[in-house]
């Protein structure tokens, strides 16, 4: 069972919205209440996830969370500005037909779904979401990046401890990556910058195994695009934590786990020359044979290589010989805004 015990500390975000003060009054126990069960879905580039919870009579939560993951690499083939490909779309609708097999079993009392960067890159991205919303009777939302990198941060915070003085906080999608910088459980800035394992994957690599040349090219690439950020998220105090299914991924491999566990995943501390080591065995290594390493989805091989290239990427740009790696992310940010616990 998890507890997010940091809720409270989000008042200062909210500024007076008296939907916060409530779920803050019954968090502080003065106010018993049984909620109902939530879900929320993170439509992401690469993968789709559903979390389904409730709070407990104190307002925390979520209590027995259970998360369902389909990797349908919605994004495939996508050029910005055209329309979803056939197959991609077929597979997307596969997995939700799936989620929604499981809502209606489980029957929580609202769905609410967020969708990403495909979805904003695609000219025919709303109508799909407004598709599914009306399909399957979900509420949904087409996230901004500023309001993904919130919602991500938020529920990176839910979970975190220790929450740092001054935090990084980056989530690596198929398509893009926000960063979000915090002091202590404050949101300070804000950027959600166009780099993904599903696009730096399909940009830059062809050959199996990677050579060093394409590797080295998705290196030089990201660090490209980091000097787009502004000079204020770079502080020799901050604490790096990264989040979402490449991180986690690479803390399941660093682990060696064949099932994943979430609790031994979340605030789990790795240094540099840990993935670099992991990158020594894995950069040689066929896509079949990166199929069955412990910890590694099969359905990430193809482009787990290029996601921990940019997570070395980062550290070296911040000059951060340590990664904090979070499991809460954008889809419990969903969840907390599907129950008004935060702003949407």
């Amino acid at each position: 069972m998890v507890l997010y015990r940091n809720l409270a500390a989000f008042s200062g975000l909210f500024g007076p919205d008296p939907r916060a003060a409530m779920f803050l009054w019954t968090l502080s126990g003065n106010h018993l209440m049984s909620s109902p069960s939530l879900a929320s879905l993170d439509l992401g580039s690469n993968t789709f996830r559903l979390l389904i919870a409730q709070t407990d009579s104190f307002g925390r939560g979520p209590i027995n969370p259970k998360v369902w993951q389909e990797i349908p690499r919605l994004s495939e083939n996508l050029i910005a500005g055209g329309p979803l490909a056939s197959e991609p779309k077929k597979r997307a609708w596969a997995a939700l037909e799936k989620f929604d097999s499981v809502i209606k079993e489980l029957k929580p009392q609202k769905v609410l779904a967020g969708a990403t960067m495909t979805f904003r890159l695609a000219h025919d991205g709303a109508d799909f979401l407004e598709k599914i919303g009306s399909s399957f009777g979900w509420e949904t939302k087409l996230l901004t990046g500023e309001n993904e990198a919130r919602l991500s941060a938020l529920g990176v915070l839910s979970a975190l401890e220790p929450v740092p003085e001054h935090g990084l906080i980056f989530d690596i999608g198929g398509r893009s990556t926000e960063f979000i910088k915090t002091n202590h459980k404050n949101l300070a800035a804000i950027r959600s910058l166009p780099l993904g394992v599903v696009s730096l994957t399909s940009d830059y690599i062809s050959a199996d195994p990677p050579t060093q040349a394409e590797l080295a090219d998705v290196s030089e690439a990201v660090t490209g695009v980091l000097t787009e950020l502004a000079p204020e998220f770079v502080n020799p105090e901050t604490v790096l934590i990264g989040t979402a299914g490449t991180v986690t991924t690479l803390a399941a491999m660093l682990l060696g786990l064949t099932d994943y566990d979430s609790e031994l995943v979340n605030n789990r501390v790795f240094s540099k020359n840990d993935l670099e080591k992991l990158f020594a065995n894995l950069a040689g290594m066929p896509l079949n044979d990166r199929r069955l390493v412990p910890g590694l989805h099969p359905k990430r091989a193809d482009v787990i290589c290029a996601g921990l290239m940019e997570v070395l990427a980062v550290m070296k740009f911040f000059n951060k010989p340590k990664l904090t790696v979070s499991d809460k992310s954008l889809l419990e940010g969903l969840w907390l805004a599907a129950g008004a616990f935060v702003p949407l």
